[in-house]
């Protein structure tokens, strides 16, 4: 199982863990230093008894021979025998004794495998030296390790003179009772520990467990099932909590299914609106004098590119390639209003520019409340071709037409100056018409800046090369295979990257 370290749960397991194990640990510390304290002063106290009693008896061999009661034979080692004999009825168990001089010369060993080292021969001149200047008549050492405490008492022995006895007593009572101090321990850290267990369990149960349904409730929600709700019976604030969060995925279900309605009404109205729009793009047949091909992709279900072309009087023949600002609704809403102006308007002048000029107007009028613009506006290109295929278009800040000379194999841009549609009337005064003739084989390339502006899956522009480049590669190609080789190289370019923009494309072929 992966443990989630910004889990509620691990957080207060952890922390309550730490507060735990600092809990056991100063409570066991006290008890021990507690115990400890009085098992050493209980067993130093039972020492100290000892040692005063072999003092006692010490003293009471110099009293003795002072009375001329005992040691009546003038021996060195009857007294040594004396001496030792009395020590050793007050021994017990693993006691010892050795008796030496300052110069290290053992006179007894209690047994025979006793060594008397250097530490020993300091400590007995440290202890001759405390007695002469601090009038202390025992000197002793602990050893931690073997809980022996070995006492050292300066005595002057009769006829063998200055020696030290060396005593090394076991704590056998402090041993023992400090196996049971552990013992006793052990047991407590073990029933702190079940007591910390089961109150970690009824917390957890208490508090962590309702916190997670929550949160479990919470994603299940987050998922799309509006169903999920918390089941906690409580009657504090957690319970509260809880109530709480149901009614909120009540109010949040019941919005939902509120949006969801309206969305399906939305998509049903732009469903409606989708073939609605449809009905304003002309439907372009090939005549006498043109051949016609047509591509058009919407980002939506509506566009904001739109297309048209016009029969004017004479042979004359009008094409519109409009690109509206944004997308969705409004921008096809716009493209209504370009081909309402359009119709009514194309007819009446036989001069691109100026057709462009009253579009203009007639846009910034309808877009304008108030002396407030909208903020729409649309770029356009406008070509006419008379009855002897002259050319004369105008562009208003819309992509360069590009005109393929098919007998000479050239592709050339039709540039021309002038801004958006709908902005400002100072783009009247750059609105320009230019004119070529046109030959029997031509083509003309009308498009959008979703064409050019696809991008491929790590980012790159389909761009203004890409369009040339699939064109000349098909200069020859008649309307139909020129935007068909055009489209597969485009798709070929974006791969899974999809359009981001409306997509079209105009051809139009001079037979």
């Amino acid at each position: 199982m992966k443990l989630h370290l910004k889990s509620i749960s691990v957080k207060m397991t952890l922390l309550y863990l730490f507060l735990a194990i600092v809990n056991i640990s100063v409570f066991t510390i006290m008890i021990y230093e507690n115990q400890i304290d009085l098992i050493t002063e209980n067993s130093k106290y039972h020492i100290r008894e000892r040692t005063e009693d072999f003092i006692a008896s010490l003293q009471k061999i110099s009293a003795e021979r002072g009375n001329k009661k005992i040691f009546r034979l003038e021996n060195r080692d009857q007294v040594i025998r004396e001496v030792s004999g009395i020590i050793h009825n007050k021994l017990i168990g693993k006691d010892s004794l050795i008796i030496f001089t300052e110069d290290g010369t053992v006179l007894h060993k209690s047994q025979p495998g006793l060594k008397l080292g250097r530490q020993d021969i300091k400590n007995g001149i440290t202890a001759v030296a405390n007695q002469d200047y601090t009038g202390r008549r025992i000197f002793s050492t602990l050893d931690e390790k073997s809980f022996v405490i070995s006492f050292y008492i300066p005595y002057v022995m009769p006829i063998v003179g200055d020696t030290i006895l060396l005593l090394k007593i076991e704590m056998r009572d402090f041993k023992r009772r400090l196996v049971d101090l552990y013992l006793i321990i052990m047991v407590i850290i073990v029933f702190l520990a079940l007591f910390h267990g089961i109150f970690a369990t009824i917390f957890h149960r208490m508090f962590i467990q309702p916190i997670q349904a929550l949160h479990e409730k919470s994603l299940e929600i987050s998922r799309g099932d509006l169903d999920a709700r918390a089941d906690i019976r409580k009657d504090d604030e957690i319970g509260q909590l809880g109530v709480a969060f149901n009614s909120m995925a009540d109010s949040i279900q019941e919005k939902i299914i509120t949006l969801q309605r309206q969305r399906d009404q939305t998509e049903d109205e732009m469903d409606v609106a989708s073939g609605v729009q449809q009905l304003i793009y002309p439907r372009v047949t090939n005549d006498s004098r043109f051949n016609y091909a047509v591509f058009h992709k919407s980002l939506g279900k509506v566009s904001g590119d739109y297309y048209d072309v016009i029969r004017l009087e004479g042979a004359g023949t009008g094409y519109l390639m409009v690109d509206v600002s944004g997308h969705g609704m409004p921008a096809a809403l716009v493209t209504m209003l370009v081909k309402e102006i359009f119709a009514q308007s194309a007819p009446l002048y036989k001069n691109p520019a100026d057709l462009i000029r009253y579009m203009n107007r007639e846009a910034r009028n309808l877009l304008t409340r108030e002396n407030i613009h909208l903020g729409v506006y649309f770029t356009a290109i406008y070509l006419m071709i008379d009855e002897k295929n002259v050319l004369s278009y105008c562009n208003a800040g819309h992509e360069e037409a590009l005109l393929i000379k098919t007998k000479s194999r050239r592709l050339l841009p039709l540039t021309t100056t002038g801004g958006p549609v709908g902005i400002s009337p100072m783009m009247d005064d750059l609105y320009a018409t230019s004119s070529i003739r046109l030959e029997g084989g031509d083509k003309i390339v009308l498009y959008t800046d979703g064409i050019i502006e696809a991008r491929s899956p790590e980012g790159k522009e389909f761009g203004m090369a890409g369009l040339q480049e699939s064109i000349k590669k098909r200069t020859a190609a008649d309307c139909e295979q020129l935007l068909r080789g055009i489209t597969d190289d485009l798709t070929w370019h974006i791969g899974a990257a999809g359009l981001k923009d409306d997509a079209t494309i105009f051809l139009i072929d001079v037979k």
